[in-house]
């Protein structure tokens, strides 16, 4: 009889134990679907995407404030300025740099460049836009040629 328990009692212990094991398996299961849809949401959702010139076939990545002698990266979310003979890169322009106010953004996309050193044409843009108070630069596009 003592044997016959045992056995029925295991029975019940295996069967609650398999219960409960299943039971936080699937759990787990749900859990780990949900974090990695978040996860993916969140990384497409972050990611720019940059319109094609027509002409040029290139990304707009570049836009150029002649204001502020600067460039905004949209694929970084960053500004590239020049400050006491370095190249910065940051996400914000700091307050008061060279005039630089939140109603003065006139800038210029620039069409026909794409890659990484775009502060190699500082000096033909510079020229061909230069910063005048009142004239809207917003209409016109870059190109370096």
């Amino acid at each position: 009889m003592i044997i016959a328990f045992n056995r029925i009692l295991s029975v019940i212990l295996f069967r609650t134990f398999t219960f409960i094991n299943n039971l936080i398996m699937r759990k787990i299961t749900i859990v780990v679907i949900l974090l990695s849809s978040f996860h993916f949401s969140f990384s497409q959702s972050s990611e720019v995407r940059l319109k094609i010139d027509s002409g040029t076939q290139c990304q707009i990545r570049y836009h150029y404030f002649p204001n502020l002698e600067a460039y905004f990266d949209l694929s970084t979310q960053t500004y590239l300025y020049h400050d006491k003979g370095k190249w910065i890169s940051a996400e914000e322009i700091p307050n008061g740099f060279r005039g630089y106010s939140i109603y003065n953004k006139s800038n210029v996309p620039i069409t026909d460049y794409d890659d990484d050193n775009i502060i190699q044409f500082i000096n033909a843009h510079r020229q061909k836009f230069p910063y005048v108070n009142g004239r809207k630069t917003r209409e016109l596009t870059a190109s370096v040629n």
